[in-house]
């Protein structure tokens, strides 16, 4: 691991009137506020994610997650981490959509039970081949450390400028932990690639599962209990589909992998046979992020990390800013 360069400690000023944030530190914006963190924009390939004072004890076992990750070579398919201390996470800023967002760009609903009637168009073969690898890889980077991610779902898969989409890893934990998902059980490679199936199916049909069609039509808020009782007893929509995709979706919903690296290995050799997905995903440049570190690093030396974990947004004299990802969590 590397250690960042010691500054000497800072000192936040008592404060006896209303601190005027974005005057002390220019171009810093609030753009979001989670349950455990807040998070700020400090430039614009940068945000930095701070604990709200009650819940450090679960910010730091996020740090742990950062942590391990600066162990390995960064994995080009997940959001990038710069620095980090006890008082923030920087990380990179995508700034494009969710692939939830931009699948239901192709959609035609029924406005009273949601249901998808309609699929306007799918994404291009080579970017969903691409999209399916970029996940296994992500995925299979958090295996390599023990870890699982819990809460695979569209909503938490961001995409880059490019439509690459980079994992948001705001909850690992390690294999054996309870999931998010009631339908999965505890995280192991089986659940993580079963949640994979599902991420894929999104991706190659436009819609979930099961969201072409209405569950209990007496009771359409339903739905959603009925789909995760048909999954839990193996009951899965027909895949009619590119028949070497829906062999990959058919074999991560059940448990054909021994591992999601195994899968991985399999993704990363379809775009062999796809040029036009063999775009450059690979992480910045060490140049790029060395001099965001170095950024990064200034910015904690000014006494921002400090200052920003000290109250609320709001109090420190930061309103919210536009945010395009309230969707997620």
């Amino acid at each position: 691991m590397e250690l960042a360069t010691q500054h000497p400690a800072y000192v936040v000023p008592r404060r006896t009137q209303t601190i005027d944030g974005p005057k002390r530190f220019p171009g810093v914006q609030w753009i979001w506020r989670g349950a455990i963190l807040v998070v700020y924009e400090v430039h614009p390939q940068i945000v930095v994610k701070v604990p709200i004072p009650e819940e450090r004890e679960s910010f730091a076992n996020e740090i742990k997650i950062y942590e391990a990750f600066s162990t390995r070579p960064p994995c080009p398919s997940t959001v990038q981490c710069f620095y980090y201390t006890e008082n923030g996470i920087f990380l990179e800023y995508m700034r494009d959509s969710t692939l939830s967002v931009r699948i239901q760009h192709n959609q035609v609903r029924d406005e009273s039970t949601e249901v998808v009637t309609k699929i306007e168009k799918l994404e291009p073969i080579a970017l969903r081949k691409r999209w399916m690898n970029d996940l296994a890889q992500a995925v299979a980077f958090l295996e390599s450390l023990n870890l699982a991610h819990g809460d695979l779902r569209p909503e938490n898969v961001l995409l880059d400028g490019c439509g690459a989409p980079y994992r948001r890893f705001m909850n690992g934990t390690e294999p054996g932990e309870e999931a998010n998902d009631t339908s999965a059980g505890n995280l192991s490679p089986r659940t993580e690639q079963f949640a994979l199936g599902s991420l894929y199916y999104f991706i190659n049909y436009s819609f979930e599962v099961y969201g072409d069609r209405c569950l209990d039509p007496d009771n359409p808020r339903e739905h959603g209990f009925k789909m995760i009782g048909l999954l839990q007893n193996l009951i899965f929509p027909e895949l009619n589909g590119d028949s070497l995709i829906d062999d990959i979706i058919h074999k991560c919903w059940h448990n054909k992998y021994r591992k999601v690296t195994d899968l991985a290995e399999y993704t990363e050799a379809l775009l062999v046979k796809e040029p036009s997905a063999a775009e450059d995903t690979e992480a910045g440049s060490s140049e790029d992020a060395t001099w965001k570190k170095v950024l990064c690093q200034d910015l904690e030396y000014r006494g921002l990390l400090e200052f920003l974990c000290s109250d609320e947004p709001v109090k420190l004299g930061f309103p919210l800013g536009w945010y395009k990802y309230s969707e997620t969590a």
